[in-house]
């Protein structure tokens, strides 16, 4: 079994599996991560498998060290790191691969392996990223603050404007401050969004996209004709580990 670490800014997910097809799932705060033995006692409270190597992508630089101690001290190897420049079977047209999130990565690796050559992915997360997969190369993409992030921009940035329910308004004027605010973070995020995804379908003749990340979950409702694919950067992230030992 092995298992698998999407660390991002806000949460982390960790998933267990033995084919990169099925997973056991559990979601911890990114932040709660401080020392590999706390990991130790997490892992064995959430999953009563075993397993033998762990592998992760992760967003958070300065906490990757308590992977690489956890996976020395209690498994006896090295973990295992996402990163563009160690998988070969994707061309990244970008100035610095290395620079690329190792979430972007595992995207557009499973992408490219269930999906085919050509494909726009968008990730909700608490950051928002665009990806363009074209014939196979990377093109690079997009970043846009996330739901969240913008939500709480507005909470922390004034006097009287609450937080609010992250989902869609069903009306595009808004009646009381809630709405308005919805309208102003979900609605017009997505709008622009679902522009910025037309343009890019249309210089580049792709037309296969993918909704992923969590907060994509709040918007099914909103913008159907797209794939949603929650599952997307865990099956990446064990496509790349397969890569690393063929």
């Amino acid at each position: 079994m092995k298992l698998l670490f999407d660390v991002g800014n806000t949460h982390t997910t960790i998933a267990l599996t033995d084919n990169g097809k099925k997973f056991n799932i559990k979601r911890i705060s990114t932040y709660s991560l401080q020392t590999e033995d706390e990991l130790y006692v997490y892992l064995k409270m959430l999953f009563s498998e075993n397993y033998d190597q762990i592998i992760v992508s992760s967003v958070v630089p300065n906490i990757n060290h308590i992977f690489e101690f956890f996976s020395k001290k209690y498994i006896g190897k090295d973990a295992v790191f996402l990163n563009a420049k160690l998988y070969k079977n994707i061309k990244w047209d970008v100035r610095v691969p290395s620079d690329i999130g190792a979430d972007r990565v595992a995207n557009v690796i499973a992408a490219e392996k269930d999906y085919g050559n050509n494909a726009i992915i968008v990730d909700f997360g608490t950051a928002i990223t665009i990806d363009v997969l074209k014939n196979g190369i990377y093109e690079g993409g997009v970043i846009i603050p996330g739901f969240g992030m913008m939500v709480n921009a507005l909470f922390k940035g004034t006097a009287k404007l609450p937080k609010v329910e992250l989902k869609p308004s069903d009306v595009f004027i808004g009646k009381d401050t809630e709405s308005n605010i919805r309208i102003g973070v979900i609605n017009t995020v997505l709008e622009g969004i679902i522009k910025v995804v037309e343009k890019i379908k249309s210089e580049t003749e792709i037309t296969s996209v993918i909704f992923t990340g969590g907060q994509s979950k709040i918007i099914m409702d909103y913008k159907k004709d797209v794939i949603y694919d929650l599952e997307l950067g865990l099956r990446g992230i064990y496509y790349f580990y397969e890569s690393t030992i063929s």
